[in-house]
């Protein structure tokens, strides 16, 4: 009997120290250097912590020396160059397309001067861009040559020397001011006529041109544009076959009862019918409105958002939902 008091009285004791237990493993403090990916899809949002993270490789490309060495890098050049180097990879198929993806990702941080360099290891593709000051120096003519300088070592699996480079080209980029973007305004849809084509993508001249490898930009605005047709969604389809089912089913409804086969001139008596008065009764005034159309000025022209286009120097880029001006570039591998 004394041993079950003792078992009843100690019993509450260890309840409250398991309990405690448990919250703090919980509910502990955080680790400083960890940080959260953030992004917007259709089922999942994230965020993003705000510190001194620069390397996102969701994909797993990189080994743990690999990362720790390459953020070391990109703090280091980065601090250089006055702008923040980030690198980010993922392979999923669910993502957004890569230059929302880097708009989203941008967004949910201070505004800055930063450089983003996506590899999208799912669709086989690489993308870059920059915000403020980087906007400036790294445009997409630039994005151009770094992707030429990267994409053999990406292709065979070398992805720290090729994420290295782009590091290392990015901060030298900042420092020269041969060429640069000051024309942040991309309204054009297409490259405008007189803007050429480098010659190799070996070399590159300053204010000679580039090569966009094709890249299919319209491709992914026009997915999005499905995506976003109201008539493809299956709820307002849905709505619309009920309302369309319930229409014929209340036609041949109201057609099913006996026809009347009696008329006016069954119950008229033409011997006795003639004209016994007239008036004129004022009902209403209807005035009927319309809008003069407006003339079309924004042919060749990007209405608003984040779809990207080209500036009137040749130069690719575009705004964030958050209305960030960045400038871009992609490539398919």
């Amino acid at each position: 009997m004394v041993a079950l008091k003792r078992i009843k009285s100690t019993l509450p004791k260890l309840i409250l120290l398991l309990i405690l237990f448990q919250v703090l493993i919980n509910h502990g403090p955080a680790d400083n250097n960890t940080a959260a990916y953030a992004l917007e899809t259709d089922d999942v949002s994230t965020e993003v912590v705000y510190n001194e993270k620069r390397v996102y490789d969701e994909a797993g490309l990189l080994t743990y020396d690999e990362v720790n060495e390459l953020e070391a890098m990109c703090l280091e050049y980065g601090e250089k160059a006055g702008i923040e180097i980030y690198i980010l990879t993922h392979n999923d198929s669910d993502a957004a397309y890569p230059e929302k993806y880097i708009e989203d990702f941008e967004d949910q941080l201070p505004v800055g001067d930063r450089v983003y360099f996506l590899y999208d290891v799912y669709n086989s593709e690489i993308f870059m861009e920059g915000y403020g000051l980087a906007e400036t120096y790294i445009h997409s003519k630039r994005i151009d040559v770094i992707f030429d300088n990267v994409e053999d070592d990406l292709r065979n699996g070398n992805y720290f020397e090729a994420f290295r480079t782009y590091i290392i080209m990015s901060a030298e980029y900042m420092e020269d001011d041969s060429e640069l973007n000051y024309d942040h305004d991309y309204i054009y849809d297409s490259v405008p006529d007189g803007f050429e084509e480098k010659s190799s993508k070996d070399t590159y001249t300053p204010n000679y041109g580039y090569s966009y490898h094709k890249y299919d930009y319209e491709g992914y605005y026009r997915k999005e544009a499905l995506e976003n047709n109201i008539l493809l969604n299956f709820w307002f389809q849905l709505v619309v076959s009920f309302v369309i089912g319930g229409i014929a089913v209340g036609v041949m409804a109201y057609h099913s009862g006996g026809t009347m086969t009696a008329g006016a001139r069954d119950y008229l008596d033409r011997s006795r019918g003639g004209l016994i008065g007239k008036r004129d009764q004022y009902i209403r005034t209807s005035v009927t409105r319309w809008r003069k159309p407006e003339a079309n000025t924004s042919s060749g022209h990007h209405s608003s958002g984040s779809r990207g286009g080209f500036n009137a120097s040749g130069f690719r880029g575009g705004v964030s939902s958050g209305g960030r001006s960045h400038s871009s570039g992609g490539r398919k591998l």
